[in-house]
């Protein structure tokens, strides 16, 4: 711990790869906690069918999903440092998010195949993979394709699983040449752009395969047990990161204040501000979340903690406790002239992953922000079956065209501010 205390601020790669396998070691020591852990649960976790909206916790078991987690957090780890590419706050939030995403659908067996077609892509177009494997491990929202085949492609189990394994590999492949184009079509102002491309690939994916035979559909499980543990532990790491953060930081809170004034456009926290900036922005982000979901009476539901990791993740490359805020408002005003609630399972989550299109918001400013996150509600609660539901960001995909929406619009009446 005191080598990490006396990180290298112009070189933060080491310190913040101790601080994402702290991260993962926080999974496992909830296992015996959770009491419930079976190898079987973990089984079924990694085998069985998986999409919107299935919860892994109901999938498992929750010791089996916390487990999930930290095997998951350190194939992240492990896809990064095999890449030989720096831990910076790309490689924070893609970590991260996936890992809130174990809880969610994503698991180290629909992962690999996703990872070895962003690997053969980058040989392909003679990349070095550290250039793209965040990418790739955002891609692995893709999962489910992966699984599907497992279960439903009609043939033998080897024969199976050799089909899913194939469309993983062409998920990894397309996703990040996808995401170049993806990115340019909102101008940086979605987050989750990952989740943009991957929409895009499986709405074709998708497409072909029904041109097979196949067939697909929505699921819903939603776990509500054990709300009291998942909170505590929830707030034990966020604190945990926040005096680390707070140490790091020299015991200070002036660049978290710089951070809160940035736009969050095209911003990395950890470069600009520093790593103890970033993680204090990454604490306060989770409790705003936990917050948010202990106010309105929602469920810590594995579709919920995917979210709330998810703001927590990106307190590194974009949100922070002032630009996510506009958003959220925005969506809590729209419902109250809708039909919809925001104790709804899918508005839940759906709320704390809209946060992806907060750069509008500080770019542009509040009243943008809050219209953007009109626009995201509305486009993801119908977005669902475009991809099949397949797309575990689904939330990123909508973002993406709420996204290249209100960017192109608010260019009509504002100017655009860079940092």
């Amino acid at each position: 711990m005191k080598t990490l205390l006396r990180y290298d601020r112009e070189n933060p790669s080491a310190a913040i790869r101790t601080l994402l396998l702290l991260f993962a070691l926080c999974h496992l020591i909830m296992v015996p906690f959770a009491g419930d852990f079976t190898f079987e649960g973990l089984a079924r976790i990694m085998y069985a069918e998986c999409g919107l909206v299935t919860d892994t916790i109901v999938t498992g078991g929750l010791g089996a999903t916390f487990m999930n987690a930290f095997l998951v957090t350190l194939l992240c780890i492990g896809a990064i440092q095999f890449s030989g590419g720096p831990f910076g706050g790309t490689a924070v939030a893609s970590t991260c998010m996936t890992a809130g995403f174990a809880f969610f659908g994503i698991n180290p067996v629909n992962m690999l195949p996703v990872l070895i077609g962003t690997y053969l892509y980058s040989l392909l177009n003679k990349d070095p993979f550290s250039k793209n494997v965040n990418i790739g491990i955002f891609a692995c929202c893709t999962g489910p394709i992966v699984q599907y085949m497992f279960v439903h492609g009609g043939f033998s189990m080897p024969l199976n699983i050799l089909l899913g394994i194939l469309c993983g590999i062409i998920c990894g492949l397309l996703v990040t040449p996808c995401a170049v184009s993806t990115a340019k079509a909102h101008d940086g102002t979605n987050l989750y752009n990952g989740g943009f491309a991957s929409g895009l690939i499986l709405i074709g994916m998708s497409a072909f395969l029904k041109g097979f035979g196949y067939t697909f559909e929505s699921a819903f499980t939603w776990y509500t047990d054990k709300k009291l543990m998942i909170v505590l532990f929830l707030c034990v790491l966020f604190l945990l990161w926040f005096l680390i953060g707070f140490e790091l930081n020299g015991r200070s809170f002036k660049e978290l204040m710089t951070l809160g004034k940035r736009t969050g456009w095209r911003c990395d926290f950890i470069h600009l501000d520093g790593l103890g900036a970033a993680m204090m922005n990454m604490s306060v982000l989770g409790w705003i979340a936990v917050v948010y979901i202990l106010v309105i009476g929602g469920d810590f539901s594995g579709p919920v903690l995917s979210g709330i990791y998810s703001i927590f993740a990106f307190g590194t490359i974009g949100k922070h406790f002032k630009n996510i805020v506009s958003v959220m408002a925005g969506i809590v005003l729209l419902s109250f002239v809708s039909e919809w609630s925001l104790r709804d399972p899918a508005v839940q989550f759906s709320i704390l992953l809209s946060t992806c299109v907060c750069p509008i918001s500080g770019r542009f400013g509040p009243f943008w922000g809050m219209l953007a996150g009109m626009v995201h509600i509305s486009i993801v609660r119908q977005s669902g079956s475009f991809h099949s539901w397949l797309n575990l960001y689904n939330n990123g995909f909508a973002g993406g065209i709420a996204a290249t929406l209100m960017h192109s619009l608010a260019l009509v009446f504002e100017k655009g501010k860079e940092e």
